[in-house]
């Protein structure tokens, strides 16, 4: 049972960024909702804190075998505190954290099979066979585990399991994990990875330690302070040892990062600390969390959007992929004159997908007035390439993941869009919500000219070319850009005509044309509309300028009939026409 340094175990997850019981909750939960029954209606999780004194922490010691970590503790250089230098002290507490979870599949499958459940969950390490699952997981990179014992001061723990064997009869099963640093002792060498179970070496051969199945499991549980599970009541229950976590700060976790699934009714969770008391996540009684359920509801369609505090955007489609719906509420301050949202998360998004967990408070911009909120919920279509966007920590959706990797980079083009998309609506929002700006100074660039009459109510009477140019072309407007409502939506359409000038000596010319539709972006060209254009000419791709088309021009018109994909009423948009001799690059 050779492999990577214990350590490997425990390293994973260390660097995160994110308090450890929030590390703790996301991932401990994630683990129970990926392996929820199918049919079931809600996985149920209970975080239940232990401090055992006198004669129970002798008992648990003895039955554990913590002495022999004990024996060799300079050996390991473990951190301190930890409890190793008084496990004999029977009034010093042993801090114990128990994690149940249930209606849950338990670590099926034959657990001596590389591809069962209880090995990829306890001896593996970044195991990604949850990637190439057809069901909707959170996790993918197997490295979930290294949670529990990071969360140790002393790097161990236990795993009990009621499940399904490879045969599909029941099954009980504990095993007990060490996750040191390489080190020697009495002159060997030892990887630091440590086991409690069977050990079935045989003979000179590689160390292998089975776990405990059935009686012995179920008895030896019982001694280590394990819940006692039904017959029927299949499920996982973790141990920390020497837990170095506050029971406070988990049930806070729980609410930051799994409130969507909370108020679907779709998890239920419990946090008993060392006295007793029990606690359940309220998230919606967290004044800092109202505001972005309140986002998750307009995104979800439970509420409607008034798009003047509460607004609701769906991202445009790409190549037949729904990408996701966004719901974005404008803050309102309390009676201190204080907005309930803390300062890092302002024009934050919450960013939500499948299992229902809040990934990231996403905001890669400076926040702005006034502030606002907002929920991003990504649509099943795109799941999968959203979960291989995401680093070990599942703490965010990077574009340059090495994991989106495909032949046409059609999956980073789709997360890059969503998160820019994301932005743009929130400025959409933030703009609609806002007082207007001040007046944007009168020189007015080339291209702004060219398109003022957009910009700007039409007149009436003759069109007017759209501007003089050295180039012997004119363009000229049969029919100014305008807006049309379609539902609740607008979509762009425009006509235009070219020719060449009467006062030049040339009876034709092959000239290339380009017609873009930007949205506008904090005063920046965004993404381009898809447009839909029909030519009285013929038009062929330019091989010389990537987005351009070639056409025969002459001193008759050549008209062009452009009109846009739907597209949210909240933004600004410009119709761009170019034209010029194909022999200007």
């Amino acid at each position: 049972m050779g492999g990577a340094a214990g350590e490997a175990f425990t390293n994973t997850l260390a660097s995160s960024g994110m308090h450890p019981a929030a590390v703790l909750a996301r991932e401990a939960i994630q683990n129970s909702v990926d392996a929820r029954v199918k049919g079931e209606a809600k996985v149920s999780v209970r975080f239940v804190a232990k401090s055992l004194v006198r004669a129970e922490k002798a008992q648990f010691v003895s039955v554990s075998g913590l002495g022999a970590v004990r024996s060799r503790a300079n050996a390991l250089k473990i951190n301190q505190p930890n409890c190793l230098r008084t496990l004999g002290d029977a009034a010093k507490p042993l801090n114990l954290l128990y994690i149940d979870d249930y209606n849950t599949t338990g670590l099926e499958g034959d657990p001596t099979d590389p591809d069962s459940k209880f090995y990829r969950f306890l001896l593996s390490l970044g195991d990604g066979s949850k990637e190439h699952s057809k069901e909707h997981t959170g996790g993918s990179y197997g490295f979930g585990k290294s949670v529990y014992s990071s969360n140790s001061a002393i790097l161990s723990m236990f795993a009990y399991s009621r499940t399904l064997d490879g045969d599909g009869k029941p099954l009980s099963l504990l095993f007990g994990c060490g996750y040191f640093r390489k080190h020697k002792f009495e002159d060997e060498h030892f990887t630091g990875r440590a086991w409690f179970g069977v050990d079935v070496t045989p003979e000179g051969g590689l160390q292998i330690v089975e776990p405990l199945l059935n009686d012995d499991a179920d008895r030896v549980a019982a001694d280590l302070g394990f819940a006692t599970r039904g017959p029927d009541e299949k499920g996982t229950s973790v141990l920390i040892v020497d837990a170095v976590v506050d029971t406070d700060e988990i049930l806070k976790g729980v609410e930051d990062w799994w409130w969507p699934r909370l108020i679907r009714n779709e998890l239920d969770v419990m946090v008993v600390d060392s006295r007793g008391k029990e606690s359940f996540p309220r998230p919606k009684k967290r004044e800092d969390l109202k505001p972005f359920i309140d986002a998750f509801y307009l995104a979800d369609g439970q509420s409607p959007p008034n798009n003047k505090t509460d607004f609701r955007k769906s991202l445009l489609k790409v190549d037949d992929l729904a990408l996701g719906v966004a719901g974005f509420k404008l803050l309102q301050k309390n009676r201190k004159d204080e907005y309930s949202v803390e300062e890092e998360r302002l024009d934050s998004v919450a960013l939500i997908r499948a299992p229902l967990m809040v990934v990231a408070y996403y905001r890669s911009w400076n926040a702005q007035n006034p502030p606002v909120v907002g929920t991003f919920f990504a649509d099943e279509d795109i799941d999968d390439i959203l979960r291989s966007a995401e680093p070990p920590a599942h703490d965010r959706w990077d574009p340059d993941a090495r994991r989106l990797q495909d032949a046409t980079g059609q999956s980073r083009a789709i997360v890059d869009r969503v998160l820019r998309a994301i932005k743009r609506n929130l400025r959409a929002s933030q703009g609609a919500a806002s007082p207007p700006p001040p007046p944007r100074p009168k020189k007015l660039t080339m291209l702004e000219r060219t398109l003022a009459n957009f910009l700007t109510p039409a007149k009436k009477g003759s069109q007017q070319p759209v501007e003089a140019s050295s180039a012997p072309i004119n363009l000229f407007y049969d029919q100014e850009p305008r807006a049309v409502a379609v539902g609740d939506k607008l979509r762009l359409t425009a006509a235009f005509s070219v020719k060449l000038k009467a006062e030049e000596d040339v009876d034709d010319m092959v000239a290339r044309v380009r017609v873009t539709c930007p949205v506008i972006e904090d005063s920046q060209l965004g993404d381009d509309l898809r447009l839909s254009i029909t030519a009285s000419a013929h038009l062929e791709t330019d091989p010389a300028k990537e987005g351009w088309s070639r056409f025969v021009l002459t001193q008759s018109s050549v008209k062009f009939v452009c009109e846009s994909e739907l597209y949210d009423p909240l933004w600004t948009v410009k119709f761009v026409p170019e034209v010029e001799p194909a022999g200007q690059d």
